[in-house]
């Protein structure tokens, strides 16, 4: 039911906010392409993150009609294909501020609070390792059958740092179509997490 929605929402958002046809014709400065490139593919990142959270959430209540019978072959394709579009969005955010310096802007890759960028920057990284111990869990989830699920569950933690790290780093989220698209998908999100609280509750009664 959500599919067409996560398909067609980022490019749609994205074509509205990156000139890119522009930059094709007329040329654009160094590092830009590659800065609107990210920007895509962490809109669909994020935006997977969020359905992969929210599917799990509300797998136990009424609203999990909304979403398709998720197996777990699913699972795990979409969870590579998320894992994808991440590296990809820091690949090319990391060669756009590179070529914009003219040098490898390695310092990028490592947490700094220096000041209200950086600090958003960091948080997308604690986001990023995050996923990373998630997805190595699971992987690993027949070596180490007491502590994986426990582990993967900071999936949920991931989609959270990931949604902050978005609104703050992105110039078009304090206003607009922007805006509205985060606060959306943080909203659902809390409520997805009441929710499962309270069925967990509900089971422990």
């Amino acid at each position: 039911m959500l599919w067409p929605v996560i398909f067609i929402l980022p490019f749609t958002l994205w074509h509205f906010t990156s000139d890119v046809v522009s930059y094709f014709r007329y040329g654009a400065p160094a590092g830009q392409l590659w800065y609107v490139f990210s920007k895509l593919f962490a809109l669909y990142a994020v935006l997977l993150l969020w359905y992969q959270g929210l599917s799990t959430l509300l797998k136990d209540t009424h609203y999990s009609t909304l979403f398709s019978t998720w197996g777990f072959l699913r699972h795990r394709i979409i969870g590579c294909l998320t894992l994808l579009l991440i590296v990809s969005h820091i690949v090319c955010f990391v060669t756009a501020v590179s070529l914009r310096k003219e040098t490898f802007a390695w310092g990028l890759l490592l947490p700094d609070f220096q000041d209200f960028y950086h600090m958003a920057i960091s948080i997308g990284l604690f986001g990023f390792f995050t996923l990373l111990i998630a997805i190595s869990a699971a992987l690993l989830r027949e070596r180490f059958p007491s502590v994986w699920k426990m582990t993967h569950r900071s999936m949920i933690l991931v989609v959270g740092l990931g949604l902050v790290h978005g609104y703050l780093i992105g110039t078009e989220t304090r206003y607009g179509l922007y805006e509205i698209f985060y606060c959306a998908l943080i909203v659902t999100l809390l409520i997805a997490l009441l929710l499962r609280w309270q069925v967990i509750k509900s089971k422990s009664i």
